[in-house]
């Protein structure tokens, strides 16, 4: 409902009121999608290329050891 000001006063003070309101809205638009990009990226693990770090082969003369399942199947069931 539209209200009717008759005086100048009441007229600033509902421009100031409107103004004021679209400000608040503005500001809570704003601060809501910087706390999500601040939030997700707050103490996040920073990638660094590491020249320490060597990466080998696994030994080929270790045995690996082995599970015959058809041994232990029949085993569970007996």
């Amino acid at each position: 409902m539209k209200t009717i000001i008759s005086n100048k006063s009441g007229a600033a003070l509902e421009i100031a009121n409107n103004v004021s309101y679209s400000f608040k809205v503005l500001m809570i638009g704003l601060f809501i999608p910087f706390m999500f990009a601040f939030g997700i990226s707050y103490k996040m693990p920073k990638a660094k290329a590491e020249s320490g770090v060597s990466i080998s082969q696994p030994n080929s003369t270790q045995q690996q050891n082995t599970v015959d399942l058809g041994k232990v199947i029949t085993e569970k069931n007996s």
